[in-house]
């Protein structure tokens, strides 16, 4: 992919008028859209030196995998950006599973700090002994780590000591995570204690914030991350399936969960949050199943109700979200009017997605529809994928249903809207709409392309029926 007419990667562009022309669309079934082979009848299996099936194996899809020339692309762009902020190096703390940044350095487990210098070779740690064996394992079986120097102990003495080796601990140092946050972490992912102890352990180092110009970089993906983001999309695709294959009265919501859970497990995919699934004829439930977390039975599925779910699969450090709503029998005429009015912000947002707009303007594109039909959202209408940083307006017109019963309940506002729409970016348009309390949430995953956009989902991207 090109970008020669861009600035440098890491920088992102904001406040950019450009014209209206449509964007081209590209379905998601195309032969390039990451669509997944068919399984194939089991017989004799290649493994490789670490028991992995190799190319053919029966019974899973061929896995994209990142190299090391993507290693030093991610490294060189890294390494540009730091010669632009005068840092000698790059301080990354462990990150939590949502904004996982430490592993697009390690592109291995997350948790791990990273200390990556501007000169020289960069050094991962890892919480302890523990877990030292995995590493072992995976350099004897040659899974190729990115970083060979991976130490493991507690990560802020070990990071302090990393940086004396280093002749780095009077220097100016690039932090990610430290002084500020994304949109969900507005205050960095670094505990207190551990930022006190480097600032009083590094008392001559210049801490400098860089997470903007890395979040450039991160969120324009390369060739190979975009295989494997259209991968997990399929992933979500066929999970979409299953979930409507599994809807119908009788069964509980605890089903629709491991069925679509398993689905993405047997294809090596992990989540980076928990699976949303929620039933009824007007719940405006969100985040995960309340029964998770409480000691209480999972509802079971009744004619009539309306089932959500939000899908996060991870593969490789790309996530990609999907929206699946399946409607059982006979649902209100609200449900009908909600679909429309979902399906119709979503294709404003195909419309509007290309390169050159700001995001801000492609999430307004998609909440007119709302507004001109009196509809209110729950959850933003679109944001960005790996990281999720860019996000629109996350509510509007909350019902009083829910203001009434609370003592303070805040509609929360979009982030980098500003932000200059790039070829390479991934995003999923999500949108809800509701009336009363009776809500349609759909919505799949979309990348920027070099003339417009291509669409990945096609089934989770209108209301669905259950077979009754």
């Amino acid at each position: 992919m090109a970008h020669a007419a861009l600035p440098a990667r890491g920088v992102l562009r904001r406040d950019r008028g450009v014209g209206r022309e449509p964007a081209p669309r590209r379905g998601p079934h195309a032969p390039d859209a990451g669509r997944l082979p068919q399984e194939r009848q089991h017989g004799d299996v290649a493994l490789d030196p670490g028991g992995r099936r190799v190319s053919g194996s029966p019974g899973l899809p061929q896995l994209p995998t990142l190299s090391l020339a993507e290693r030093d692309r991610r490294w060189g762009l890294l390494r540009e950006m730091m010669r632009r902020n005068d840092v000698e190096c790059l301080l990354v703390p462990p990150a939590p599973v949502r904004y996982p940044a430490d592993t697009y350095f390690t592109n291995d487990i997350p948790g791990s700090a990273v200390v990556l210098p501007l000169e020289g070779e960069p050094v991962a740690i890892q919480r302890g002994a523990s877990v030292a064996g995995s590493w072992l394992q995976a350099q004897e079986w040659g899974e190729g780590s990115w970083i060979p120097d991976m130490r493991f102990g507690p990560r802020a003495p070990a990071m302090v000591r990393v940086l004396e080796e280093m002749g780095l601990a009077q220097s100016r140092i690039g932090t990610i995570g430290i002084l500020s946050g994304p949109n969900l972490l507005p205050y960095g992912w670094t505990p207190q204690p551990m930022w006190a102890y480097l600032q009083k352990e590094l008392p001559k180092a210049t801490f400098v914030d860089v997470l903007d110009d890395f979040t450039g970089i991160w969120l324009v993906k390369s060739d190979e991350e975009l295989a494997l983001f259209r991968y997990v999309s399929q992933l979500a695709e066929q999970a979409c399936q299953v979930m409507l294959d599994v809807t119908r009265p009788g069964v509980s919501e605890v089903e629709i969960y491991a069925a679509v859970l398993h689905e993405f497990h047997r294809h090596g995919a992990g989540m980076a949050h928990d699976l949303f699934v929620h039933s009824g004829p007007d719940n405006l439930s969100w985040d995960a199943p309340r029964w998770l977390y409480r000691a209480q039975a999972p509802r079971v599925v009744q004619e009539g109700d309306m089932v959500l779910s939000e899908m996060m699969p991870t593969v490789g450090g790309l996530e990609a979200q999907v929206q699946m709503c399946v409607a059982v029998g006979d649902v209100h005429p609200d449900f009908h009017r909600a679909s429309e009015v979902a399906r119709e912000s979503y294709e404003a947002g195909l419309e509007a997605l290309r390169p050159g707009v700001k995001f801000g303007e492609v999430a307004d594109a998609m909440a007119e529809p709302l507004q001109r039909a009196g509809a209110w959202h729950i959850t933003p209408l679109i944001h960005s994928l790996t990281p999720l940083t860019m996000v629109g307006r996350v509510t509007r017109g909350t019902d009083r249903s829910i203001t009434d019963r609370f003592k303070q309940v805040d509609e929360l506002p979009g982030t980098d809207l500003d932000v200059v729409l790039e070829p390479g970016m991934t995003f999923q348009l999500e949108p809800d709409a509701v009336f009363g309390r009776r809500q349609v949430n759909i919505g799949g995953n979309v990348i920027v392309t070099e003339d417009g956009h291509e669409e990945l989902n096609s089934l989770p991207t209108c209301i669905r029926f259950a077979r009754t």
